[in-house]
């Protein structure tokens, strides 16, 4: 609660006021220095250009998270305890959502009095009951994991199913180097293009900037 009337103070938006302009400027500055770089010698700054270009693929980085791991054998060899913890986490869940919940302490704990009092708790009670159910759940889970394991093992035989990210994105981190090779055949142009944006983006900010301060 602090945290957020700390966020919604004044300073603390006019802090992220003043930074988000002098990022803008800043990067406006670089802009122009690389378009004006451009015109006065694009040679060199094609040479600069083509030695700080890197090609990162996440494919390569997130390979390892894309290999599929079977849990089953070890749920298994556990189950009496994953079942244990299973029943007994969801019923004091259940026991304390249905007997020690307050909404009233909800709504402002989450700073939700701007909202009118039947929305507000009306928006608590539906968490809470999805929360119920949801705990319900687990215990109906850990007693069919304790007494009903082949049952368990052909929900998940049915449920289980592994979609590859890297398959769904392949092609997508493919390095595109068409506006390099633009840049590269009309350097000054280039140049111009980028000057003339990044002197309305250093105008735009600029003018900003004396009304922060």
């Amino acid at each position: 609660m602090e945290f957020l009337n700390m966020m919604g103070g004044h300073s603390v938006r006019l802090w992220l006021a003043q930074s988000t302009v002098i990022f803008f400027l800043v990067g406006g500055v670089a802009l122009l220095a690389v378009g004006i770089s451009l015109i006065i010698n694009s040679a060199g700054a094609l040479r600069f250009f083509g030695n700080m270009n890197r090609w990162v693929s996440m494919r390569g980085a997130s390979r390892s998270l894309e290999i599929p791991r079977d849990t089953r054998q070890a749920v298994q060899q556990y189950r009496y305890w994953l079942a244990a913890i299973f029943v007994a986490g969801g019923v004091f869940a259940v026991f304390s959502l249905l007997t020690q919940f307050k909404a009233s302490a909800v709504v402002t704990m989450l700073g939700l009095e701007s909202l009118r009092p039947v929305v507000a708790l009306w928006v608590i009670d539906s968490v809470r009951w999805m929360l119920v159910a949801g705990n319900l759940a687990a215990v109906v889970a850990g007693i069919m994991l304790a007494f009903f394991p082949d049952a368990v093992v052909a929900l998940e035989a049915r449920g289980s199913h592994w979609y590859s990210e890297r398959k769904i994105t392949k092609g997508g981190d493919d390095m595109n180097t068409r506006l390099d090779a633009w840049v590269a055949v009309y350097p000054r142009a280039a140049g111009g293009i980028i000057v003339v944006f990044a002197l309305a983006l250093i105008g735009a900010f600029g003018l900003i900037l004396p009304k922060l301060w």
